[in-house]
C-alpha cells in the first residue's frame, strides 16, 4: 500500500482502536443511560478494531516471509521475530472475542426486556465482557510492544548482520 507493507499501516489502526474500544466500553457501559448513547459507537470501535487486528495478522505473515527472503538474499543471518507472531495472533483472537462480547452485550441491553431477562442481566453481561476486554487490551499492548521492539531495536542488529 503506497509502497509500504500493509502490515505497517493497518497495525496502527488495531493498536489504537482495540484499546480505545475497551476503555470506552469500561467507561460508558456500566451506566444504563450511557449505554443508549455510547453503545453503538463503542461496538463499532470494537468491531473495527477486530477487523484491523485481523488485517494486521493476515498482512504480518507475508511481511515475515519478505523480511526472511531479503535477509537470505543479502547473505545475512536469519532474522528473529521472537514471540511477536504468536502475540499478534493472540491479540486478534482476543479482539474478536471482545467485539463479539460487546455485540452480545448490546443485544442483551436492547432486547433484554423483550426476552424477559432478569433486570440484573445487563450488569452481569457488562462484568462478563470486561474479561475479554482486559485480555484484548493486554494482548494488543504486548503485540504492539514486541512489534515496536522488532522495528526499532532488532532492526539495527539485523542490518548489522548480528
Amino acid at each position: 500500500m503506497f509502497g509500504l507493507p500493509a502490515h505497517a499501516l493497518v497495525v496502527h489502526a488495531a493498536v489504537v482502536l482495540v484499546p480505545l474500544a475497551v476503555v470506552g466500553f469500561a467507561a460508558t457501559s456500566w451506566r444504563r443511560s450511557w449505554r443508549y448513547v455510547y453503545g453503538i459507537p463503542v461496538a463499532a470501535l470494537a468491531v473495527a478494531g477486530a477487523v484491523f487486528a485481523w488485517l494486521a495478522e493476515e498482512s504480518g505473515e507475508p511481511l515475515e516471509h519478505d523480511v526472511r527472503d531479503a535477509a537470505r538474499g543479502a547473505g545475512l543471518s536469519r532474522p528473529r521475530f521472537g514471540d511477536h507472531p504468536d502475540q499478534g495472533e493472540a491479540a486478534f483472537l482476543a479482539a474478536a472475542v471482545f467485539a463479539l462480547g460487546v455485540l452480545a452485550f448490546l443485544a442483551v441491553h436492547h432486547f433484554g426486556r423483550r426476552w424477559k431477562l432478569p433486570p440484573w442481566t445487563g450488569t452481569a453481561a457488562y462484568a462478563v465482557v470486561l474479561v475479554p476486554g482486559a485480555l484484548a487490551l493486554l494482548t494488543m499492548v504486548a503485540a504492539g510492544h514486541s512489534g515496536a521492539e522488532l522495528v526499532w531495536k532488532d532492526v539495527g542488529s539485523f542490518a548489522a548482520g548480528r
